[in-house]
């Protein structure tokens, strides 16, 4: 499914869910990970659909919750694996802002080092960056990410964007044992 939801959200109110990664196509198989085991980890980004498919997509469904009068807050790249991945995500950025809606982001981070993926998140109303430690062993253990990404490039590169990025940014750790 592309498009899902709207989903309530303590963050970005009601947020509509784009899905533009089939499931577990992720640069890191975090031991967490609601949606199971990454079954594609890759750090080479590609087109997984088409950026006129997912607007059409979401065209659709805002029409169906304008009849319902149900307006979402933010229209959130939130997929089953890592949303900069898709070599389309300024493209469909830049597409569905013609809808007028806060656009989100929801990436662990591993490609920021690549401008084109900055120049997308830049694109965005409210990006969250995921870090869950800053500490390169624990790292591995907690994120288990694709060996061809490296930590402190990956943590330079997040200081580099927030000093660049002109609206909401957040970042995200998950807390455990």
């Amino acid at each position: 499914m592309i498009i899902f939801g709207p989903i309530p959200s303590r963050r970005l109110g009601k947020s509509l869910g784009i899905n533009n990664i089939p499931p577990k196509h992720c640069t890191y198989s975090c031991i967490y990970c609601q949606i199971g085991k990454t079954l594609n980890m890759t750090i080479q980004r590609q087109e997984f659909y088409k950026p006129e498919e997912i607007y059409l997509k979401l065209k659709e469904k805002l029409k169906e919750l304008k009849n319902s009068n149900i307006i979402p807050d933010y229209l959130t790249f939130v997929p089953d694996g890592e949303p900069t991945l898709d070599i389309n995500l300024a493209k469909e950025i830049e597409l569905i802002k013609e809808f007028g809606i806060k656009i989100a982001v929801i990436t662990n981070s591993s490609l920021i080092h690549i401008k084109e993926v900055q120049d997308a998140l830049s694109m965005a109303d409210w990006v969250s960056v995921k870090v869950d430690t800053v500490d390169k062993e624990e790292w591995f253990k907690i994120n288990r990410p694709h060996r061809g990404i490296d930590f402190q490039k990956m943590l330079d590169e997040i200081i580099k964007f927030s000093k660049n990025f002109k609206n909401t940014l957040v970042s995200e750790t998950m807390v455990v044992k």
